[in-house]
């Protein structure tokens, strides 16, 4: 019976991993973990008995007809080439390198191929995953795969093309929201006699209570705004100033971070 592989168990390899055997998406017994370092998977093995580990990535390709690769961007291909003599036509190849496009995947392997970027708020079941399968993955695969990745998060079905933009939007997003309202609460602390650390707790309740109002209470981003900031008040005045310095830091942060995946992209495809 074919089990279903992990290669890499890094930050987000590890994340992904144990969500899917938390949310009994995936039983331990059906899974096989491969890395490199083997003795980083003893953890893991002695919460979950069940489960196969190795660091022979040949050996789980031998194994299992869903592979996830779990590794740096720069490293997928020398993974699939390792595996070679062990992939078949009902292999089906799962990655999360965000700069690295599936026709560059298929120079090494021309096969099924689904590409996934996740977040980092898969932690705790929320956020969003991207996900691109090719043509040669079946609807039924494709289901797999996607009830995976919606057992840890919401799954969005995209076109290669907006995975650029779209990662920003959902999986860089976390560290530029946490940066963003770290300098918040920096600024609190400065203007205000509060400590440090009581102001990132009334910053972190509040962008989670925000949060709640937005997706929970149906509200969108001008309700809350308006609500809050009303004509004439002292909230306005502040909203007034981001309004003036915001789109300039957003624009340059996107034209950055796009031009970074493009810098990435041409370098991975002339390798």
């Amino acid at each position: 019976m074919a089990k279903i592989g992990f290669i890499g168990y890094g930050s987000m390899g590890s994340m992904i991993i144990e969500g899917f055997l938390s949310s009994k998406v995936v039983k331990p017994a059906e899974i096989i973990v491969s890395n490199r370092t083997k003795s980083k998977l003893d953890n893991i093995k002695r919460e979950y008995p069940e489960i196969e580990i190795t660091d022979n990535n040949a050996y789980l390709a031998s194994r299992c007809r869903k592979i996830f690769i779990f590794v740096g961007t720069s490293a997928v291909k020398e993974v699939i080439k390792e595996m070679k003599e062990e992939l078949s036509e009902n292999s089906h190849i799962i990655y999360i390198a965000a700069a690295l496009t599936i026709d560059n995947v298929k120079n090494a392997f021309p096969r099924k191929i689904t590409k996934v970027i996740p977040s980092l708020t898969s932690k705790v079941n929320e956020g969003v995953s991207l996900i691109c399968h090719n043509e040669k993955v079946t609807e039924k695969e494709a289901d797999f795969i996607n009830n995976l990745f919606n057992s840890i998060s919401d799954v969005k079905i995209v076109e290669e093309e907006n995975f650029e933009a779209g990662s920003d939007l959902t999986s860089c997003a976390p560290a530029f929201i946490a940066e963003i309202f770290m300098k918040f609460a920096e600024a609190g602390a400065k203007n205000s006699n509060f400590t440090e650390a009581e102001v990132e707790d009334m910053v972190i309740k509040t962008l989670y209570g925000t949060a709640k109002l937005l997706y929970e209470g149906n509200m969108d981003f001008e309700e809350v705004i308006s609500r809050v900031a009303t004509k004439g008040g002292i909230t306005e005045e502040g909203v007034k100033i981001l309004e003036k310095e915001l789109p300039y830091t957003f624009n340059e942060l996107l034209k950055t971070t796009l031009a970074k995946h493009e810098k990435i992209k041409e370098e991975l495809n002339n390798k």
